[in-house]
């Protein structure tokens, strides 16, 4: 019993909250890789060349939950555009048609951080966890789980925290293309992302 008042106290303790329980902010960058693996079909009249033009962007809301011994568990919902090219040649002419839209997907990585030590200022940190995503037609066979791990520092200032990192996200395989008609290319299952942090 005396054990577990003495553990209450300490949590209790004003140091226990020197930090806060939960940090709130948001999350932005750019993608380094593309989300798609480059990929000609060829036809029996026509050669169709299908790639990434844009890496597009990455932001959304992220919210912390602040552990002991310098842990922490982040979770963020992170819109990012993936872009679609299409060339299209028809045999035997020369002339080639360009097409690209752009398909919504959001990904939701849940990592557990540590810090790698306690400065005043700047504090290192790496970071593991699954990943899940979203990804609206025409890529919904493109899988939606896998694993991210990442390093950065966070800077801290009066009021705010800002934080750059670089995140890699391991995709698992796809799954088999519902849509039998169409050529559509695989997804880039390595995945590199320079992302920066603003929370409070």
């Amino acid at each position: 019993m005396r054990v577990f008042i003495l553990f209450l106290t300490c949590l209790m303790a004003p140091e226990a909250f020197s930090q806060h329980l939960f940090s709130f902010g948001i999350k932005g960058g750019v993608p380094l890789t593309d989300p798609v693996s480059s990929t000609t079909f060829n036809g029996i009249d026509t050669t169709m060349h299908v790639y990434s033009n844009s890496k597009n962007y990455l932001i959304g809301p992220m919210v912390e939950l602040n552990l002991p011994l310098g842990l922490a568990v982040e979770a963020d919902a992170l819109f990012r555009p993936l872009n679609l090219s299409t060339d299209t040649q028809v045999i035997p002419t020369s002339t080639v048609t360009h097409a690209s839209i752009n398909v919504s997907s959001m990904e939701f990585p849940i990592l557990l951080k540590a810090h790698l030590f306690r400065a005043p200022v700047v504090q290192p940190y790496v970071e593991a966890g699954p990943a899940f995503r979203y990804v609206a037609s025409p890529f919904p066979y493109f899988s939606n789980k896998g694993f991210a791990l990442g390093g950065g520092v966070d800077l801290r200032i009066p009021l705010v925290k800002i934080s750059p990192e670089l995140r890699y996200s391991r995709w698992g395989a796809d799954s088999a293309n519902p849509q039998l008609n169409v050529s559509l290319p695989p997804s880039s299952r390595n995945q590199v992302e320079l992302l920066i942090r603003i929370s409070f």
